[in-house]
């Protein structure tokens, strides 16, 4: 048998024997664990987003589609001589 084990498995009884022995230190162990429980249920959530949004909300206006550049009819990103049909777009 190695020593080591045991002097670890003895030292963890002492420290397991110092948190619990006493209602306080066990309900705080125990508030812990709850905390730790519910950090593990946030992670776990889907509605909860991995990746936080830190976009500014409330600032500029998106792009309206509405006609600036001198009466073309296009948006900011595409141009109005391109067409998305399928019509325009076969070969």
């Amino acid at each position: 048998m190695r020593w080591q084990a045991v002097l670890k498995g003895a030292v963890l009884l002492a420290l397991l024997d110092a948190v619990l022995s006493s209602t306080t230190s066990a309900g705080r162990v125990g508030s812990l664990l709850d905390d730790i429980a519910g950090l593990v249920a946030r992670v776990m959530d889907p509605t909860v987003p991995a990746i936080a949004d830190r976009r500014k909300h409330g600032g500029a206006a998106p792009p309206s589609n509405s006609t600036t550049t001198g009466g073309s009819s296009g948006s900011s990103t595409m141009p109005t001589d391109w067409s998305t049909s399928a019509s325009a777009l076969m070969i």
